[in-house]
């Protein structure tokens, strides 16, 4: 007998959920620079060996290559950057520890992709506690500095019972000498169609390792009102060790595209584990910045018509994909290579102006005047803002100078809210991203 029915209850999936969010991965919004790397972490919490009164939190970072600067080093491309890892419980700072690295390339065009990370591990043995974690990561070759803080309650394990840890999604697993199992998670839990690996891994505490043991999981469709079971499974064997990992293809479920909410229970005797994370589906080259996909599609309204997003609207499940990839297919300046550039730029664009523009009053930045003219015209060359009452405007308002095009686009704000209003002309000649 499976440990969910067919009709889950919200409310427990609700609580389920919001455990499992301490430990699913998160990119670093807050930038002390204009243009900072975007930074992906992840945490693993495992049981320790030996040691139940401390819990093991193994933490990952990811930055794409594309935003790192690389420096010219006699025969190679190095990137260099300092990785600060702060634990806070309340007010008391209890770890500040600070790390460098150093990562080269031999190809300068590898230092532009940006579907490549560099990828680095740290791991704590700390108390079971609830915590808040900082991680700073600075560029030391551009000076560029991501930092971010999450709240989590890392899991007390117990020797008595059997223990299972968060779940981790993998693009590809390695294993080395000495038993050794290197992980490299993905930047977003996103299985696109075409991929070949995209793998669940947890690890788990048994405390008789001489009997069999039960791994049940379901997978629920994450949108339908009753989180309906979309597929389920189950599989007993015996591990011969207490402390031990596990992994498995999701694509060997062949879903299909959606969001979907995955729990691993582990069993053995009376005894009971279980954890919980969500992921989605999608097709492959859909920017990792896409969290959404019907937003996505609304967010079109500056590069396509009013008739070609309701076409794309009017489709269902897979044809809608389809849809929208033919758009973006047709605007891909150099197909077949290293994704479609347009549309990457274009959702970059759009994720710059939400996180720049946006405001209380206004929190989709994007469909302000600031963030429209930055999706379709790009980074100025140079910004001037005088943020005080003074002429011409007498009112703050800000300069974006495109010296390449010999433009400048002025943003005046007109109620003293931060609500720049454009009052130049816009020329659409100029725009790399409409033309």
């Amino acid at each position: 007998m499976y440990f969910m029915i067919k009709k889950f209850n919200k409310n427990l999936l609700m609580i389920y959920i919001m455990i499992s969010l301490f430990f699913l991965h998160t990119e670093v919004l807050k930038s002390e620079s204009e243009f900072a790397p975007r930074v992906y972490y992840h945490f693993l919490n495992y049981p320790v060996k030996d040691d139940f009164s401390k819990s093991g939190l193994r933490i990952f970072l990811e930055v794409p290559y594309n935003d790192l600067l690389f420096i010219k080093n006699e025969d190679y491309f190095e990137s260099t950057s300092e990785v600060n890892i702060l634990m806070w419980e309340g007010d008391n700072l209890i770890l500040d520890k600070s790390f460098e690295n150093s990562f080269s390339v031999v190809e300068f065009e590898e230092t532009k992709l940006d579907s490549i990370f560099c990828l680095w591990e740290y791991s704590f043995e700390i108390e079971p506690k609830k915590y808040e974690i900082e991680v700073i990561f600075t560029d030391k070759n551009s000076g560029n500095i991501s930092k971010g803080k999450i709240p989590i309650e890392v899991k007390k394990f117990n020797d008595k019972t059997v223990n299972i840890s968060n779940l981790l999604f993998l693009n590809r697993i390695e294993f080395l000498p000495n038993n050794i199992v290197k992980l490299f998670p993905v930047s977003v839990n996103n299985i696109a169609v075409n991929e070949k690996n995209f793998y669940v891994y947890f690890e788990m505490y048994i405390p008789d390792e001489n009997k069999e043991l039960t791994i049940k999981f379901n997978v629920l469709d994450e949108l339908s009102e009753d989180s309906t079971l979309v597929k389920r499974g189950s599989i007993s064997l015996k591990k011969n060790k207490k402390y031990d990992y596990f992994y498995t293809n999701l694509k060997d479920l062949a879903l299909e595209m959606g969001k979907y909410i995955i729990v691993y229970q582990i069993e053995q005797d009376e005894n009971i584990d279980k954890t919980i994370a969500s992921f989605s589906v999608g097709w492959e080259g859909l920017p990792a910045l896409v969290k959404d996909f019907d937003k996505a599609v609304e967010q079109m309204k500056y590069i396509a018509s009013g008739n070609e997003i309701k076409k794309i609207k009017n489709k269902k499940g897979y044809e809608k994909f389809e849809a929208f990839k033919e758009f973006w297919d047709k605007k891909d300046p150099s197909p077949g290579v290293n994704g479609n550039e347009k549309m990457i730029e274009y959702y970059r664009r759009i994720s710059f102006a939400i996180k720049s523009f946006s405001s209380s009053r206004r929190p989709d930045g994007w469909m302000t005047d600031r963030g429209y003219i930055y999706v379709i015209m790009g980074q100025p060359d140079d910004t001037y803002r005088q943020s005080l009452d003074s002429p011409p405007f007498n009112r703050p308002y800000e300069l974006w100078y495109y010296y390449h095009r010999n433009r400048t686009y002025t943003f005046v704000d007109e109620t003293g809210f931060g609500d720049f209003i454009l009052i130049s002309p816009i020329y659409y000649e100029d725009s790399d991203m409409l033309n």
